[in-house]
């Protein structure tokens, strides 16, 4: 990923129906990520837990930048902050990625609320457009 690239990029509804869409088109889609949050969540996941000022460093962002990320991917429930003490006194925060395995289920849930939504969406269309005068 470039470093310069922090650009909301939504997916083309053209591509996700032309069976086109790749894992990361569908959790921009499903989570409302760019680019660079899905690429903090690969990061978290590949090298486990993590600080956000260690973060910031290896990928030369701003701390700022990349603590925005990690808020969106907790609001999104696909990341998580564990508070750590310091024995001297003082306390930390690491962040962690959820497994695959329960964001591919939130992708899921999140799908079958969309296809009922759509459903009762065709059920109202013969009234709305083919009412009778």
């Amino acid at each position: 990923m470039g470093q310069s690239r922090e650009i909301v990029s939504f997916m083309d509804p053209q591509k996700m129906f032309s069976g086109a869409a790749t894992c990361e088109d569908v959790m921009q889609c499903f989570f409302n990520l760019n680019e660079f949050e899905i690429w903090v969540y690969l990061r978290l996941l590949n090298e486990g837990p993590q600080r956000p000022d260690d973060l910031a460093g290896t990928i030369r962002r701003d701390r700022t930048t990349v603590y925005r990320a990690l808020q969106k991917l907790i609001s999104s429930g696909i990341c998580f902050r564990e508070t750590k003490t310091i024995e001297r006194g003082g306390y930390y925060h690491v962040y962690s990625a959820v497994s695959p395995e329960v964001v591919k289920k939130k992708i899921q849930n999140c799908m079958e609320q969309w296809n009922l939504s759509m459903k009762k969406a065709l059920d109202e269309f013969d009234e709305k457009f083919f009412r009778k005068a």
